[in-house]
């Protein structure tokens, strides 16, 4: 990766516009960042850093990275020109800021931004314009995480000393971060919850043993033993011992129950004994209790004798009663005739009494006759009115023409008014209209632009959703690819392990090519008494070799996954352009939009149509409304002049008919008709008709009834009654001689059962036995029962304490069946869990799994410091990594120690100098910054930056440093030094100098000359 150009805007301590060349820089391989303290050379790498991955290194966030020197309004941003692979990209980002509000008062929050193009042949592509996503891609892109970036490309201001003395823990945690090799930690994570949860499980299953045993021990009414208890239970014998105890108490039980059947034998024939005499003493208590019963029977028949002569009498005189019953129901008949004519006749003549007879009068006495003359006068006079009902007809005639010129005149007036009214109305409405159809023949002619647009909306949106898709699929890729690098990564690992393996061992596979009497190409000696031997992990040439294939076979892998990740980027670039940079919602907010317009032009469309038809019938309607107003007014006119003739015929036919019927008005106000008097004189002719009727009926059924009367009294007394009164009484209903005859019967049938029973031979038999004691033979009875239930209890107690051992023996086989695999598996597990935690003595290291691990890539950054510190002028100091603990219960295994040549010492690294500590820590840093570059791919970071530290150095040491430096330069590399100390001035003639002002700092580039 090479850096080209930096633009800083309102950045840090950068108020304006600052820009840095590092292709001029760079050129010259060793520059110079200096300036005073506070400048903001740090400042310069921190936008760097911020270009690409959005964040800075140290504790400062990126929200106070605006500059307070520069203007309210002023957008701060970063963009940094680089090159990784040969492929050249342009990164924008923009902190998130505040700025005053462009109306009113107060500040408003401006979101952060990040813009990532890829230039190609001149033309800039956009990659990503989201700010999470260019982060992503430039990781992806380089290799690196933005650690491990700052580790590689930025050794800042004292974090390289920071891990040379760092704790193993705290090493061990940089180190999974920049290697990535957190895997190794979830590892030992899983393998310790496994053991936790195989733990878990076995003592469940052990709580499952505990349980049955305790149940047993309920059961049998005993203790559990204690050898069956705690930890005892978990030995192998626990489980023979268990069942040998749950076998003798199931002995012990089966004897219980064979002796408990046996009482329950006995107690049960006792009790049967019981129980049969008890049967016996009821049997003759029964045949008593009928005995008595009987004898009580007939005794009390005999005392309620007279009561039964006397039903035996009432049923006499019932039967002669029938033979009068016919005679009886006439004269009840007769009776009731009377009573419903003279009903019928005091409501007729209270009717008459009640109806207005004009010059009519009842006569005094009522008669048939009276009432039959009285009839005819009251027809004559109704003949005589019906004669004039031509004249009334003509009246009625005259009053319903009336009525229908009354409606036709209001009907026409109405008309009139409402036409009138309407025609006032229509010149408003039809200037509307006219509006109405103007704005709509103008919505109307955007229908066709609109349409144009919809169509170029829609293939936007159908790239914005090809774009997601091929987004998802990217991140399907970038899996891949990131896949093949981890075992690409793992392969390399595979490589560099055997190649160690295979160089520790090389002795042996030099003594495997001895000759006997052949010199050794080492010492050149013929003898050989002591070749080396191969262990059994020694790893030969072909195997080597297989392994360094394989890793070729990833790595190329890796490159095709890099490549189908690099085209689908391409791809989603283009679809992004075609989609105008629109997201899916946008774009479909859009095709909604101008759909929904299309639409509005299109019913505008129809809609003008309807309106001009509109405007049509309104002209219309204007014009006939003129003729039609005249016309109801000439209406009007006609309807009045016939309304006033008709009037005046109606006043002379009502005088008429008022002469005719004696009188003018009703007293409501209302002329009588001929028609209503007649009927009226008709309802009266009924009426006397109808009181004539009932007058005759009543006379005729006044005489039947007294003759009736008489005959009834003759035949009371020649049956043998007083009177009529005495022969309804003896009269019974079906009831009532139903309960007389069935009460006489139900007396003879008692005394003739009563006469059977004191007959029976098994009541004579025991003429003179006593009455049994059943009170003494129930309780001998409940006795024996209660003896024969309470041996029962103890033998069904017994058998269920034999079934349930039974089942509890079985049960405790299957428990700790059950149990002894996953104890087992438990003790495997705990044992693994111990050994990947760097705990037990199964791991003599005492190292944790990802310790062990991290201390391969240790080395490997110890060697690479170690060979710069070699070519060092003194050549005093080494590193060597070491595998104790700093302390009892700290992490062992990623120690760092330094190893004095000049004295053969091994030092603490906190006992060097300043100048040492600087020194050591350049060389550990430059060789961890090699070693993460290799990890994350090979991609090579050209342009590296040191963070002061030289001040410390004294001259000697200053120029190896600066020898190191130039190795750098010489590999293709250029370095940044920070710092401003004078002696560096002199040493770095490239120089990038930050100014410091009053209202801000500014860049400059200078060359120093001489």
């Amino acid at each position: 990766m090479r850096l080209h150009h930096l633009r800083v805007t309102a950045f840090g301590p950068f108020p304006g516009v600052e820009e840095v060349d590092f292709d001029e820089l760079c050129d010259a391989g060793l520059f110079l960042l200096t300036g005073p303290t506070g400048a903001g050379k740090t400042t310069i790498l921190d936008a760097i850093c911020f270009a690409l991955y959005g964040s800075v290194p140290g504790v400062r966030g990126v929200k106070a990275l605006k500059s307070q020197h520069a203007p309210d309004d002023a957008r701060p941003e970063i963009e940094l020109d680089f090159s990784v692979r040969g492929r050249r990209f342009v990164v924008r980002r923009s902190p998130e800021w505040t700025r005053p509000k462009r109306r009113g008062t107060g500040v408003t929050t401006e979101n952060a931004r990040a813009t990532l193009i890829e230039r190609t042949g001149g033309a800039e592509h956009l990659l990503s314009s989201r700010a999470q996503e260019v982060g992503h891609f430039i990781g992806d892109l380089v290799g690196m995480q933005s650690t491990q970036f700052v580790q590689v490309a930025m050794l800042p201001q004292g974090d390289f000393q920071r891990f040379l003395r760092a704790s193993s823990q705290e090493r061990h945690e940089v180190l999974q971060h920049l290697f990535r090799t957190d895997r190794f930690t979830r590892i030992e994570d899983w393998v310790h919850d496994h053991s936790r949860s195989l733990a878990q499980r076995s003592a469940d299953e052990q709580s499952a043993v505990v349980r049955v045993l305790d149940t047993v021990a309920d059961r049998s009414g005993t203790e559990c033993p204690a050898e069956l208890s705690g930890e005892a239970l978990a030995s192998p014998e626990a489980q023979e011992h268990a069942t040998g105890w749950v076998a003798g108490l199931v002995d012990a039980a089966t004897s219980a129950f064979v002796s408990a059947r046996d009482q329950h034998g006995s107690a049960a024939a006792a009790a049967a004994a019981a129980r049969a005499q008890h049967q016996e003493a009821l049997r003759i208590s029964g045949v008593l209790d009928r005995r008595r019963q009987a004898r009580a029977t007939l005794t009390a028949l005999e005392r309620d004798s007279e009561a039964a002569e006397q039903a035996r009498q009432r049923i006499a005189a019932d039967e002669r009663a029938a033979r009068c019953l016919p005679l009886l129901r006439m004269l009840d008949t007769a009776t009731a005739d009377r009573r419903r004519a003279t009903m019928t006749w005091d409501e007729a003549h209270e009717q008459l009494q009640q109806l207005v007879l004009l010059d009519l009068a009842l006569p005094s006495p009522v008669t048939a006759e009276a009432l039959t003359d009285l009839e005819q006068r009251v027809r004559a006079r109704s003949s005589r009115l019906e004669a004039l009902l031509p004249r009334e007809a003509e009246l009625t005639s005259a009053r319903r023409e009336l009525a229908a010129v009354e409606a036709a005149l209001e009907s026409a007036t109405r008309s009139h008014a409402s036409a009138t009214a309407r025609l006032e109305m229509l010149p408003a409405e039809l200037r509307t209209a006219r509006e109405r159809a103007s704005s709509l023949a103008e919505e109307a002619g955007r229908a066709d632009a609109l349409a144009v647009e919809l169509e170029h909306a829609r293939r936007c949106r159908d790239a914005a959703r090809d774009a997601e898709r091929c987004a998802e699929s990217l991140a399907g890729l970038r899996d891949v690819e990131r896949e093949a690098r981890d075992r690409a990564a793992d392969a390399r690992d595979h490589v560099q392990e055997l190649t160690a393996r295979r160089l520790a061992g090389i002795a042996a596979e030099l003594a495997g090519q001895l000759e006997q009497d052949r010199a050794c190409q080492v010492c050149g000696s013929v003898e050989h008494p002591h070749p080396a031997r191969p262990s059994d992990d020694a790893v030969t040439e072909a195997e080597q070799a297989d392994a360094q294939a394989a890793h070729e076979a990833r790595h190329v892998a890796y490159t095709h996954a890099t490549g189908e990740l690099l085209r689908a980027e391409e791809r989603l670039k283009g679809l992004r352009a075609a989609a105008g940079h629109l997201s899916t919602t946008d774009a479909q907010a859009r095709v909604d939009e101008l759909a929904a317009a299309l639409r509005d032009a299109r019913n505008a469309r129809a809609a003008l149509v309807a309106e001009e038809e509109t405007v049509a019938e309104l002209a219309r309607e204007q014009e006939q409304l003129t003729g039609t107003v005249h016309q109801l007014a000439t209406r009007v006119a006609t309807a009045t002049q016939s309304a006033t003739a008709h009037r005046r015929a109606i006043r002379a036919l009502t005088s008429e008919i008022a002469d005719a019927l004696g009188r003018s008005e009703d007293p409501d106000g209302t002329l009588v008709t001929l028609a209503e008097e007649g009927a009226r004189l008709d309802r009266l002719a009924m009426v006397l008709s109808a009181a004539r009727d009932a007058l005759c009926e009543h006379d005729a059924a006044l005489g039947r009834a007294e003759e009736l009367e008489s005959q009834a009294r003759a035949s009371a007394i020649q049956h043998g009654f007083v009177d009529e009164g005495s022969l309804r009484a003896a009269v019974l209903d079906e009831q009532e001689r139903h309960d007389l005859q069935t009460r006489l019967e139900a007396r003879d049938q008692a005394a003739a059962r009563a006469r059977a029973v004191l007959d029976d031979e098994e009541v004579r038999a025991l003429e003179t036995e006593g009455a049994p004691d059943l009170a003494a033979q129930a309780a001998a009875m409940a006795e024996s029962e209660e003896l024969e239930a309470a041996a029962a209890k103890a033998r069904h107690q017994r058998e269920e304490v034999v079934e349930a051992l039974g089942r509890l023996r079985g049960r405790l086989e299957e428990a700790f069946a059950a149990w002894a695999p996953v104890r087992e598996e438990f003790r495997r597990a705990e044992a693994m869990s111990k050994l990947v935690r760097g705990m037990g003595g199964d791991n003599q290291l005492q190292m944790r799994l990802s310790a062990y691990v991290l201390a391969t890539r240790l080395d490997q950054v110890v060697a690479a410091a170690n060979e710069r510190l070699a070519h060092m002028r003194d050549q005093r100091y080494l590193l060597q990594r070491t595998g104790r603990a700093a302390r009892k219960g700290s992490q062992a295994g990623l120690g760092l120690e330094v190893v004095d040549q000049w004295t053969g010492d091994v030092r603490e690294p906190t006992t060097l100098s300043g100048g040492e500590t600087f020194v050591v820590s350049l060389a550990l840093a430059l060789g961890l910054a090699d070693v993460v570059t290799y990890e994350a791919g090979g991609t090579e970071i050209e342009t590296l930056f040191v963070d002061e530290g030289f001040g410390t150095l004294d001259a000697d040491t200053l120029d190896d440093v600066m020898d190191r430096l130039d190795d750098l330069r010489a590999g293709g590399r250029a370095v940044g030094v920070v710092s401003h100390v004078s002696e560096m001035r002199n040493r770095i003639p490239t120089q990038l100098h930050v100014d410091k002002h009053r209202d801000g700092s500014t860049v400059r580039v200078r060359t120093a000359v001489g």
